[in-house]
């Protein structure tokens, strides 16, 4: 699994270069929120963007990975309650019986 995720790393920055040095023009005038700028390279907006992607994935993938750690606390804890529940219950019918002889 870690030598795909390599390879996977790899491609993404070769393609990211490739892209970049295919765009090496500037652009005139880019808005950005409230703020104008001018005679920008397209291989910085590129880039830009692409950094604001993986910002984005990142902050759900961390929301989600929140979520399922939650989420795998609270089970083991319910777990643990059941597994006591079971151990009384077998000491209960174990203890009965000794009483009952």
């Amino acid at each position: 699994m870690n030598i795909l995720r390599i390879i996977l790393v790899f491609f993404i920055c070769f393609l990211l270069i490739t892209i970049t040095l295919q765009n090496l023009g500037r652009v005139e005038r880019v808005k950005l929120f409230f703020d104008e700028f001018y005679n920008v390279p397209l291989a910085s907006i590129i880039l830009i963007a692409y950094l604001f992607g993986l910002l984005t994935v990142g902050i759900f993938a961390l929301i989600g990975e929140i979520r399922v750690k939650s989420e795998i606390r609270k089970l083991k804890k319910e777990k643990e309650a059941l597994l006591a529940e079971l151990s009384d219950l077998r000491n209960y019918f174990l203890i009965e019986k000794g009483e009952e002889k």
